[in-house]
């Protein structure tokens, strides 16, 4: 695997935007933009060009990274890593205002906004409380190695909320070489000073 890249992102800045914005925003509404542009702030260090992986977790109590959700990102422009987690930080923002306020008053208010159109926002909740994304990019790498690896990383990591696993996938050529560069991801956040 070559043009390896990883890197993470923290979720703060969202958090303290929102314990300052309780009222859900919306296109609709008309009062995205300043969140959209937080997001945009957030992501840019993301490769526009790579495909790869990314993981939505925390730390629990005893300081082990606990992986909420594991996604990921083809090769092109509309399946990059950065536009998946851009998007994703966009379309599931209710997680955030559920971390903060509570899911049944953010689910109220996603309801009056959209009147019922995409259902429940239950997928968004599940991301809840989480704080860091940290994603994995490399190519070339095909569609076909993308979704194999995914399907082994899940069984790695075991995020909370994948509903999709295969019992004991056969590692791949560049699975332990993923899940390393990962795992010092994930370590560099708690040694950054």
């Amino acid at each position: 695997m070559k043009n390896i890249e990883t890197g993470h992102i923290d979720l703060f800045n969202i958090y303290k935007y929102v314990a300052t914005h309780p009222t859900f925003v919306s296109g609709k509404n008309g009062d995205m933009l300043e969140y959209t542009r937080l997001i945009n702030q957030i992501t840019k260090s993301i490769p526009k060009d790579k495909p790869g992986w990314y993981l939505w977790g925390r730390f629990n109590d005893v300081g082990f990274w606990e992986t909420v959700y594991l996604g990921k990102a083809g090769n092109k422009k509309t399946s990059s890593l950065y536009a998946r987690i851009r998007e994703e930080l966009l379309d599931e923002r209710a997680a955030f205002w559920a971390t903060i306020y509570g899911s049944e008053p953010t689910e109220r208010q996603f309801q009056k906004i959209y009147k019922n159109k995409y259902g429940p926002g239950t997928r968004s909740y599940r991301k809840k409380n989480v704080h860091f994304i940290v994603w994995f990019g490399a190519s070339p790498l095909s569609e076909s190695e993308v979704k194999e690896e995914e399907s082994v990383l899940i069984s790695a990591f075991r995020p909370a909320i994948n509903i999709q696993r295969i019992t004991y996938p056969a590692r791949t050529k560049y699975t332990d070489q993923v899940i390393q560069a990962i795992d010092k991801e994930v370590s560099f956040i708690t040694s950054s000073k």
